[in-house]
């Protein structure tokens, strides 16, 4: 007996939402004269979490770019890249990319391939 999956998607979506909205206010409220490791690993669960889920769903897209963004958090965390101005601005663009496609999966659109490897090879490209 297979489960139609499509059934937990509005949760999947609504969740994955509530981890960027949080993303969102945490990146915005980084002191970059005092880095603060909670707050980056919670930041990096959030990526980690939104990756799995939409992993879960076989929502590669998605997942795949949420990887990178926990890699490039991975490495600010743990002092490889430095937590500044350009990168900070760069997490607070691919959380709202990622709100930009999960919205358009919530409305049962389809994600533009060629958009999502621009923009995955951007934020690749930051990291060491």
């Amino acid at each position: 007996m297979s489960v139609d999956m499509t059934q937990f998607h509005a949760e999947l979506f609504e969740e994955c939402l509530g981890y960027l909205d949080a993303m969102k206010t945490d990146l915005e409220s980084i002191d970059l004269n005092a880095f603060d490791a909670e707050k980056m690993a919670t930041i990096k669960r959030g990526a980690h979490t939104i990756k799995g889920d939409c992993a879960m769903f076989e929502f590669t897209t998605v997942s795949d770019y949420a990887k990178i963004m926990e890699m490039l958090l991975g490495e600010m965390l743990e002092h490889h890249k430095e937590t500044n101005t350009a990168n900070i601005n760069a997490m607070l663009e691919s959380v709202a990319y990622v709100r930009n496609m999960i919205t358009t999966l919530q409305d049962k659109g389809t994600l533009d391939g060629e958009t999502a490897a621009a923009h995955s090879a951007k934020l690749q490209a930051m990291i060491s």
